[in-house]
């Protein structure tokens, strides 16, 4: 039987995953998202308050949590004006089997999960408390260490972040330490993998990341 410790996860250890969920008229959508494992059959995640992922766990009280190494899956997912119609494709979905949400296609891992409680957890966040049903995990050869893989994904969460703080006053130090952290994982990435897939969607994401500011009242 696979276990959640199998797929990488580790007590009170935030690890980054892709949170799936189902909206009020079961229209697939996906987030990256920070995961927590309580105890073997929980898992804990913090959705932000004005996120679709937060919305979609009131209501239909379910997720798949994915786990992928694929650093463009993070940025179609967390960055979702990437793509063409500004939403993800609907082709990367398939059904979950256990819980009434979608999955994403071509991943390491998923965990299906049902929601046990939400609660507060800050101004912004709540928490979700979730019960594992069922795991499923693919066969892959182990990879060698990229860090322009993992660059890039810690780029895309902390733009994930910016998004959602640049309009708050309060929240600007917040924001410009965010976008030095993008700059230096682009550094990186721009040093050990140019002209590779990942200083693409670095180099994309950093446009996009002008494009939010310059649009963001007062920031600049």
């Amino acid at each position: 039987m696979i276990r959640l410790v199998d797929l990488g996860f580790l007590k009170d250890e935030v690890v980054e995953t892709i949170v799936s969920t189902y909206d009020s008229q079961r229209i697939p959508n996906a987030a990256p998202m920070g995961a927590i494992m309580g105890s073997q059959d929980h898992i804990i995640i913090r959705p932000f308050l004005s996120s679709s992922t937060y919305r979609n766990l009131k209501t239909k009280r379910c997720a798949v949590v994915n786990i992928t190494s694929n650093a463009k899956v993070y940025y179609i997912t967390g960055i979702k004006e990437s793509n063409p119609s500004g939403r993800i494709p609907q082709e990367m979905f398939g059904k979950a089997k256990m819980v009434d949400a979608p999955k994403l296609a071509k991943i390491d891992a998923l965990a299906e999960v049902s929601v046990l409680k939400i609660s507060p957890f800050d101004d912004k966040r709540a928490e979700v408390l979730c019960k594992v049903k069922r795991i499923e995990a693919s066969k892959t050869l182990p990879k060698a260490y990229s860090r322009a893989l993992y660059a890039t994904i810690e780029a895309i969460i902390h733009a994930t972040r910016v998004k959602v703080f640049l309009d708050d006053d309060k929240e600007r130090q917040r924001v410009l330490e965010l976008i030095e952290k993008i700059r230096g994982c682009h550094d990186v990435v721009n040093r050990v993998a140019p002209n590779s897939v990942y200083s693409k969607i670095l180099a994309d994401l950093t446009r996009r990341i002008e494009s939010w500011r310059e649009k963001s009242e007062g920031f600049c």
